[in-house]
């Protein structure tokens, strides 16, 4: 299997690109700690000029019916599941996680794809009737530009998780590829590419201390998304809040409980304990199991 990369280009307005200023970033395989890619580093300039694409783009397809939107997602979603033989490689070797784990993470994005290509039809507003004479009616219409911050640890599962509903509702989306694992989203990119019309999904790496708090506090940005850690989503909240009002959904990191009751099996406490550990995604899985609390009329036997 080969683990070595090389250099990816971030996707900006229909363009395979380096970094402004020419620099990069390297990705390291953390079974062997060696470097085996490189992608650019990202700067505020290439957050201008992603926010810019994005905005140049978002008009033309949030005018697209419903039905063509739908149409190119449920392309897209093909494309995604015709990706995993390049995709499930490069992201074991960049996350850790196993290759037989990673192959459900291929599957599970193309179905929310196309789950969120079906529900172009149910984006409607409400009619209310005010008085004998006149009708109250709201419409929903997209934001425009949206950001997205995805996590290290599941990289092409999040990246078109949170691709896909955004671009279904008529908007164009500027997604920051994680720190620590940022390859497979140049191959999300290079589907977009062959898919989407240019400038609706730009593609940026990038430190989040740069690059995430750019996308965070352009004023053309108005609807952000992260997934990842409490300090992290507090920074964006308060980053967020000193540019504009903006629409901001948190996927944040928490303590998951396991708890024993004296009435339960030993042995599948015992296998569920070691299973929450989620050890086939290196132990990094927002739903690990990260506290244990055993009856004490059980402990000794759970322990052992």
């Amino acid at each position: 299997m080969d683990t070595t990369f090389g250099d990816r280009l971030m996707y900006i307005g229909g363009e395979f690109v380096g970094s402004e200023h020419g620099e990069w970033m390297e990705s390291v395989n953390p079974s062997t700690e060696e470097v085996h890619g490189r992608v650019p580093a990202g700067t505020v300039e290439d957050v201008n000029r992603a926010v810019a694409a994005a905005k140049a783009a978002q008009a033309e397809w949030g005018a697209k019916s419903v039905f063509e939107r739908g149409a190119l997602m449920r392309e897209l979603a093909a494309a995604i599941r015709a990706s995993e033989k390049d995709v499930v490689p490069m992201e074991a070797a960049d996350t850790g996680n196993t290759i037989a784990s990673l192959g459900n993470d291929i599957v599970l994005v193309a179905g929310y794809v196309d789950f969120m290509a079906g529900l172009g039809t149910e984006i409607k507003g409400e009619s209310v009737p005010a008085t004998p004479q006149n009708i109250h009616f709201t419409m929903r219409e997209p934001f425009g530009v949206v950001g997205r911050i995805v996590p290290f640890n599941h990289p092409f599962l999040f990246a078109g998780a949170h691709l896909a509903a955004p671009l279904m509702a008529g908007n164009a989306v500027v997604l920051k590829s994680p720190d620590q694992s940022p390859l497979s989203a140049t191959v999300m990119a290079e589907i977009c590419h062959r898919v989407l019309p240019p400038g609706v999904v730009n593609i940026v790496s990038g430190q989040g201390i740069v690059v995430g708090d750019a996308i965070v506090r352009h004023p053309d940005v108005q609807r952000i998304g992260f997934t990842g850690s409490i300090p992290t989503g507090m920074a964006i909240q308060r980053a967020a809040a000193e540019v504009a009002v903006k629409h901001i959904s948190l996927e944040l990191g928490g303590k998951n409980p396991f708890i024993v009751f004296p009435d339960a099996d030993v042995e599948t406490v015992a296998n569920a304990a070691v299973g929450g550990m989620n050890f086939a995604w290196a132990g990094q899985s927002c739903g690990s199991t990260s506290r244990l609390m055993v009856h004490e009329s059980l402990y000794d036997a759970v322990v052992d």
